[in-house]
């Protein structure tokens, strides 16, 4: 009778616990058949759920380096194991030694299972630097003895490296790599118009059919062969029921744009806005279930040179998530390649490798250079990242504050196409461009693409993109007496590099770039305003309007000498427009020096 009341209790006792470890995995077993059968067809919903699965509890599908959220599951787990041991061993009749097993098996079980928890937190965000910092070499003018301040937390207490890729290597628990050289002369090829401007044109001039919108982070920057032979593009999506229209193109100069539709033997019956049947997003994710992208790694262009019969070509630059270490991470893929077909049944094509060449624009996903680049934190430590303020940040300076980097330049050396992005010092209030992030964008595979970071030496005066906006205003006021307004709302927008340490800001008015503006880093040289529209300076822009470069001064024109510092010591209401923006200009400049240069003893 004994045996059999400690039968029935035990067997009580170990139904609860299977109840306590199995309802989490039953529950999500249940989730499953849910997305999976309830509703089939929609490949989003078996996708983010396998790969949210894989990224919070179980990277590597097992048990072994698996995330904090796993452990923690377990330690509940373990927790409900040793009550219920304690349990038995007070209600149950069960020899002495059974019960110290029982409970101390338990204890150690829980012990462990919380030890990997903390381990699995610990240095969780640091892995996620290390796989990208990886993939990573800054670049210093000179020796790591004599490295430019925002870099000395990394080259304080560096190792000497392979003298090829690497002459140093950082001396934290992070892969850092030094290289001593300058940057290249990249020669970037300078943009037509604006990101603001090309939004504005792509999205109010393209679509003809209703239910059809600019897919917004699609709009891209082709940059051609040659200055000044770019185009922008941007996605024609449909809605709902209507597919996908075709790809718009703008010139950036042009009061309009033009299009490539799907259509004929190259009809396209989805779109990523569509719904049940008419889902593109859902397409992709049935073929493609472990591929993932995001909307600005979408962008399309028009295979031909007629646009009335050229094929519309959508590109996707893809991301696999991976494990790494206790964690997930998004690794480039290749691109998926999108064209249509006579029955309008999209034909789609993952390419894992691309060479230059193959694509008019970028193949590498620009989501992950924002990875990559926010990564450079780490290269020398926790310690240096938290309590130094150790890296490097986009600038803030309301110009470009609604795009501040990776922008896709072509360079005229080599002929490549990069992201360029000018960068910031860390944690600080400064807007000088102390450093370049550069990334090949025409060529890629399954693996990161190298980011190079190009710090700018102490002893050269950095670019400040504050003072260029000023030095721009005042320039553009001397030239045409009108005063342009700055940041989002403004008409001076995006103040992008190119050539060598030259820099173009966009006068955009209604939307539109009517003009642009080219002045050098060092201020050395004269700025150059270019009307990009024939229409006289502070008027709206006239539709269907020719652009044309402005008229340039005759040679033998002297420009107007700038006011003395007398002048500009006196009176304000009494200098013309002019010399009134010449001492702007100068008194930016005397600032920008003055706060430049070391304090007096």
């Amino acid at each position: 009778m004994a045996g059999t009341t400690r039968r029935r209790l035990l067997l009580g006792r170990l139904g609860l616990l299977a109840l306590w470890w199995l309802w989490m995995p039953a529950l999500a077993l249940l989730i499953w058949v849910v997305k999976h059968f309830v509703f089939g067809g929609f490949g989003q919903q078996d996708q983010s759920y396998r790969l949210f699965l894989q990224a919070q509890f179980l990277p590597h599908g097992t048990p072994v380096h698996a995330t904090a959220l796993f452990w923690i599951w377990a330690t509940i787990g373990l927790i409900g194991n040793l009550v219920m041991a304690v349990n038995v061993a007070v209600t149950v009749v069960l020899p002495r030694w059974v019960d110290y097993l029982l409970v101390g098996a338990t204890s150690l079980a829980l012990l462990a299972s919380t030890g990997c928890t903390v381990m699995a937190f610990w240095d969780n965000d640091k892995d996620l630097g290390r796989y990208y910092a990886r993939a990573t070499v800054l670049d210093i003018p000179a020796s790591a003895s004599d490295a430019p301040a925002s870099a000395r937390p990394l080259t304080r207490d560096a190792r000497k490296g392979d003298g090829d890729r690497c002459d140093h290597l950082g001396a934290a628990d992070v892969p850092a790599c030094i290289k001593v050289r300058p940057m290249p002369n990249f020669d970037f090829e300078p943009r037509t118009a604006s990101y603001a401007a090309a939004a504005t044109a792509l999205k109010t001039g393209s679509a003809l059919a209703s239910g059809v919108s600019l897919l917004g982070h699609s709009i891209h920057y082709l940059p051609g062969k040659g200055q000044g032979h770019g185009v922008w593009t941007g996605v024609l999506d449909g809605s709902g029921s209507q597919p996908t229209e075709g790809v718009a193109v703008w010139d950036g100069t042009s009061n309009s744009n033009s299009a490539c539709e799907f259509k004929g033997d190259h009809s396209f019956d989805r779109a990523f806005g569509g719904n049940r049947a008419n889902s593109l997003r859902n397409l992709l994710a049935e073929r493609f279930p472990g591929l993932l992208y995001q909307d600005q790694d979408v962008w399309g262009y028009c295979d031909g040179t007629d646009l009335a019969t050229a094929k519309p070509v959508i590109v996707i630059a893809v991301t696999r998530q991976i494990a790494w270490h206790k964690r997930t991470v998004q690794r480039p893929d290749g691109v998926l390649v999108l064209t249509g077909s006579p029955s309008g049944k999209p034909v789609i094509e993952h390419r894992s490798t691309v060479h230059p060449g193959e694509l008019p624009g970028t193949v590498y996903p620009g989501s992950v250079v924002k990875e990559q680049i926010s990564a450079v934190q780490w290269l020398a430590g926790r310690g240096a990242k938290n309590r130094d303020g150790f890296g490097f940040a986009h600038t803030s300076t309301d110009t470009n504050a609604t795009n501040p980097g990776e922008y896709l330049l072509r360079s005229a050396t080599d002929g490549h196409y990069y992201y360029v992005t000018p960068l910031v010092p860390r944690n600080s209030s400064s807007e000088a461009i102390i450093a370049f992030a550069v990334v090949r964008a025409d060529e890629v595979d399954a693996d990161l693409n190298e980011l190079q970071v190009y710090v700018q030496g102490d002893t050269s005066r950095p670019v400040n993109l504050t003072e260029l906006s000023s030095r721009m205003v005042a320039w553009i006021t001397q030239q045409t007496g009108v005063t342009v307004t700055t940041g989002a709302g403004g008409n001076l927008q995006e103040i992008i590099p190119f050539g060598k340490g030259m820099w173009r800001g966009f006068v955009d008015i209604n939307g539109q770039t009517q003009d642009y503006i080219d002045v050098s880093g060092d201020g050395r040289t004269t700025p150059n305003l270019v009307y990009l529209k024939q229409s006289p300076p502070g008027s709206q822009p006239s539709p269907g309007g020719t652009p044309s470069p402005s008229p340039q001064p005759s040679a033998t024109t002297a420009p107007s000498a700038p006011p003395s510092a007398t002048d500009c010591g006196g009176d304000p209401a009494k200098l013309s427009t002019s010399q009134l923006a010449a001492c702007v200009s100068s008194f930016s400049s005397a600032l920008a020096n003055r706060l430049q240069s070391p304090p007096a003893q």
